[in-house]
């Protein structure tokens, strides 16, 4: 019971924190849509990293299992010849 009060009671703290101080809520430059700025730059860089990133871990297992199977076929002709 105590721990549902003192749950209300920090979201009242932080809505009523973020209502004091209304410049730290404010929206950044990309979700303004400031295309020239550097925070933006810096943002569409780091997301098309982590899709680079991804990728090449995709592409590894791929890789990988296509290796895996060919050993596999390899493996079970010698076995049956």
């Amino acid at each position: 019971m105590a721990s549902r009060f003192f749950r209300k009671l920090t979201v009242a703290a932080l809505v009523l924190g973020a209502g004091a101080v209304p410049r730290a809520v404010l929206a950044c430059a990309v979700c303004y849509g400031a295309s020239d700025a550097p925070q933006t730059r810096g943002m569409n860089f780091g997301i098309f990293t982590m899709l680079g990133v991804t990728g090449v871990v995709l592409s590894c297992f791929g890789g990988m299992i296509f290796c895996f199977a060919r050993r596999a076929r390899r493996h079970n002709a010698d076995l049956t010849s």
